[in-house]
């Protein structure tokens, strides 16, 4: 269930990813709604303080969420083989 879950997060945020890199227009409403889901955490968003706010950007606060998204389905996949394993 927890991997469904964090599939579902990281391919919305692949989705976004993609969309940004080709300029999606942002008045579309499905890609509004998108971008307003998938929306960086404050704290990553640092990392896209020097990019252009429209046209094809590369969000390094989007690809630092989907790499932390993997790491912790990865620890959580460990913890719980462990938990079988007793």
């Amino acid at each position: 269930m927890i991997a469904y879950v964090l599939g579902g997060l990281t391919a919305l945020l692949l989705a976004r990813l993609v969309l940004r890199l080709v300029a999606a227009r942002p008045d579309n409403l499905i890609f509004t709604a998108l971008f307003a889901l998938t929306a960086p955490l404050h704290v990553l968003a640092v990392l896209d303080a020097g990019q252009p706010r429209f046209g094809a950007v590369l969000e390094f606060s989007t690809l630092a969420q989907i790499v932390l998204l993997l790491v912790a389905g990865l620890l959580l996949r460990r913890l719980w083989q462990s938990r079988l394993r007793r």
